[in-house]
């Protein structure tokens, strides 16, 4: 009987260091995160933290090298242009193609394999960085687990179906004064429009409502201004 108690405890011992929170505060350089993170930093890291510049390569590394990731704070990141075979685009064959990344972009592909349908299973957050301009094509396809998503106001394109399948998404927080204007086709495609909450800016309800893609939403809220 001991022995079956000591296995229990071990096992549970093990499941919730398996779901403690793991936290990465690193500043980073294009192309650099993988060979900064150690493999296991890699492995278990769920909440990232980054500073400095970075590119599609790095978001490369976050979707396939850091399948644990919940959340990622990009607050502090400036993302640079990327013209090459290793960012996030790969063919059918799950091989890297040669791909252009414009600055200030999330990349398209972000946190989706196109090569193999799936996309980042656990990630629930990502805070964009600050001089975010746009959202690429199919960024956060099937991240069935994003439950908010905050657009900062120098966001102006949202890429066709780049939350596509988010089903959790819950909150979704416009930070300009206008609806984003410049978006694809099937940009929020199978997120319930009934239960997520769209938050905007206060006097701006009426454009949204009436804005296409974005009057699909039942809540639309305008965020209260902060005393």
């Amino acid at each position: 009987m001991k022995k079956i108690i000591l296995l229990l405890a071990s096992v549970m011992g093990m499941t919730m260091l398996s779901q403690a929170q793991v936290t990465k505060t690193l500043s980073v350089v294009p192309g650099g995160l993988e060979k900064a993170l150690t493999y296991d930093e890699r492995a278990n890291t769920t909440h990232l933290i980054l500073s400095g510049s970075m590119d599609a390569r790095d978001f490369v590394t976050m979707r396939d090298k850091m399948k644990n990731l919940e959340v990622i704070d990009l607050s502090k990141v400036r993302i640079e242009a990327y013209d090459g075979d290793k960012g996030t685009e790969i063919s059918t064959k799950s091989n890297s193609v040669k791909g252009k990344y414009a600055e200030n972009t999330i990349p398209q592909y972000a946190f989706f394999k196109n090569g193999n349908g799936s996309g980042a299973k656990k990630l629930q957050k990502v805070i964009y960085p600050k001089n975010t301009v746009a959202v690429g094509y199919k960024a956060f396809w099937a991240c069935y687990n994003l439950t908010e998503v905050s657009f900062p106001a120098s966001v102006k394109e949202l890429g066709a179906e780049s939350y596509y399948n988010c089903k959790s998404l819950t909150s979704i927080t416009v930070e300009g004064n206008a609806p984003i204007a410049k978006m694809g086709k099937g940009v929020f495609f199978a997120v319930d429009p009934s239960t997520c909450v769209v938050n905007v800016q206060p006097g701006t309800k009426d454009a949204f409502s009436s804005a296409k893609q974005w009057s699909d939403f039942t809540n639309i809220e305008e965020v209260q201004p902060a005393e």
